[in-house]
């Protein structure tokens, strides 16, 4: 069993057998984040799979959100609320990329989730005031939670291509 300052140093070294993503954000370790065991391409597959299907419901609630204002509140509101989110989602690409980069993927993730559910849960008090800052947040939730899950995915079948031995294609 290695002591507490042992245990730290022997993260500093990169083992063989250890993968080099990390999909942990919170390293705990000053800035050293432990090295993760290699995962199988089955392993990588299923996590593939159930996160493509947790973000497909995600947004299938979203998608029936805006559907279904139109029957909660005024046609009206419910087009500008939409227009809002929209808004927000086309100028939150300008800056989801560096929020991402900062925040990292997973955290990334679990903020615009978040969001998003402040976002659905604002028609439970449908007016005006509530429901145009609650379109401004889901329209960024959407443009982080899209940012975030394309880097899921190119992290995901890069780490896929080196567990099946394949070399991942070059940048660019």
């Amino acid at each position: 069993r290695l002591s507490a300052a042992t245990h730290g140093l022997a993260f500093m070294t990169k083992a063989p057998n250890m993968a080099s993503t990390d999909f942990s954000d919170d390293d705990g370790f000053g800035g050293v984040r432990p090295p993760r065991p290699a995962y199988s391409p089955r392993d990588l597959m299923r996590n593939a799979l159930v996160f493509s299907a947790s973000f497909a419901i995600l947004e299938g609630c979203i998608s029936a959100t805006i559907i279904i204002s139109h029957e909660v509140v005024e046609h009206h509101l419910a087009s500008s609320v939409s227009a809002v989110l929209y808004l927000f989602f086309a100028l939150g690409t300008l800056v989801a990329p560096a929020l991402v980069r900062r925040a990292g993927v997973k955290r990334s993730l679990v903020a615009s989730m978040l969001m998003y559910a402040v976002y659905t849960a604002a028609y439970m008090a449908p007016s005006p005031t509530v429901l145009y800052p609650a379109g401004a947040l889901g329209g960024l939730a959407g443009a982080l939670l899209w940012t975030a899950q394309g880097a899921y995915y190119t992290t995901s079948a890069v780490e896929y291509s080196k567990a099946k031995g394949r070399a991942p294609p070059p940048p660019g």
